[in-house]
């Protein structure tokens, strides 16, 4: 009987296998969405519009913490506390803040990434009075609730708007752990501000891809995607985490330049005439997770804000300098208005 036992176990190690990854990977059709419809009573968009970019990180990377995919130690947050700590931050900001659009990346539901604190309710009630789309890119189908994934994107409007929609964008080759696939998409939203058609599309690229192959492959699809718009005559605004370096940044920092190793810059020719990348160059978005965050030590740049067509003016870009106390990203609010 000894002699089975080997071939048992990896049979089995292979059939848990099979299974994690049918719990975990998501269909081509099958990305799941919790929409609110927008309330008929929500106001017209009128200019200036006010657009804010926010990955949250799922409220679990904020000052204490690392993260092993950078190079830490820690693949959850260090304790429940610290998630609810972070998320009441982040209601405490976007209350200051009222912008009429949110663009959101790494919300998340209740589960192993949260410590089971429902960061995604938590943003959801605090922005009561706006609309909210959620589509996830990893979820978690039978997994208990304790060790359930469910996170992706947010998008979250207060003005009068059309149906949000999904956009499949290139997928990593690979897995995560092994088992994961990551399900790549936009959102995008049509809405008239001041009477003149507008699209918001709120983006989050991958991170770890070898050589940002995968990533520049996404890129080109987003860029043609919002010229296609672009081309019918609507303003465009693509917002949110590009993981890129999207401007040449020298904040100080001491930390060994290894955590960089994800880091590429937005490549700037594949931009069309006319297009521009919006930032606030005085204040940085990211911060390396190889460590728990110490200012001036841990390497900080920016790579999240908005690329906007030739017929978008923008009017301010302002970063929240949050000392990274909540997320390892922090919010950017920008004033946006046409230009004929």
């Amino acid at each position: 009987m000894r002699r089975f036992y080997i071939p048992l176990v990896l049979f089995g190690l292979a059939l848990v296998y099979l299974l994690l990854a049918g719990c975990v990977t998501l269909s081509d059709k099958t990305i799941p969405t919790k929409v609110a419809t927008p309330a008929d009573q929500s106001p017209p968009a009128n200019e200036p519009l006010y657009v804010m970019v926010w990955n949250i990180g799922y409220a679990g990377l904020g000052e204490e913490s690392d993260f092993k995919a950078d190079g830490g130690e820690m693949l959850r947050p260090p304790g429940k506390d610290v998630v609810k700590k972070n998320l009441a931050g982040i209601q405490g900001v976007l209350k200051q803040a009222e912008p009429d659009v949110v663009l959101m990346q790494e919300l998340a539901g209740p589960g192993f990434l949260t410590m089971g604190v429902d960061v995604l309710g938590g943003v959801k009630d605090t922005l009561a009075d706006y609309s909210m789309f959620f589509s996830s890119d990893i979820r978690t189908r039978f997994f208990p609730g304790p060790m359930s994934l469910k996170h992706g994107l947010g998008t979250f409007m207060r003005v009068a708007h059309e149906p949000t929609e999904i956009i499949r964008i290139a997928e990593e080759p690979g897995t995560i752990m092994g088992f994961i696939k990551r399900r790549y998409h936009v959102q995008v939203t049509e809405l008239d501000v001041s009477g003149q058609p507008w699209v918001l599309i709120n983006v989050h690229l991958s991170a770890f891809d070898e050589g940002a192959n995968t990533r520049m492959v996404q890129l080109r699809e987003v860029l043609d995607l919002a010229d296609s718009y672009y081309q019918q005559g609507k303003a465009v605004a693509v917002g949110g985490d590009w993981n890129m370096r999207l401007a040449p940044t020298d904040f100080a920092y001491t930390a060994d330049d290894s955590a960089q190793f994800w880091i590429h810059d937005f490549p700037r020719e594949e931009l069309k005439e006319g297009w521009q990348l919006a930032i606030d160059p005085a204040v940085p978005s990211v911060r390396t997770n190889e460590q728990p965050y110490e200012a001036g030590r841990n390497y900080t740049t920016n790579i999240d804000g908005l690329l906007l067509s030739p017929n978008v003016m923008l009017e301010s870009a302002k970063g929240f300098d949050l000392g990274f106390q909540y997320t390892d990203h922090q919010p950017v609010l920008f004033t946006l208005r046409r230009e004929e």
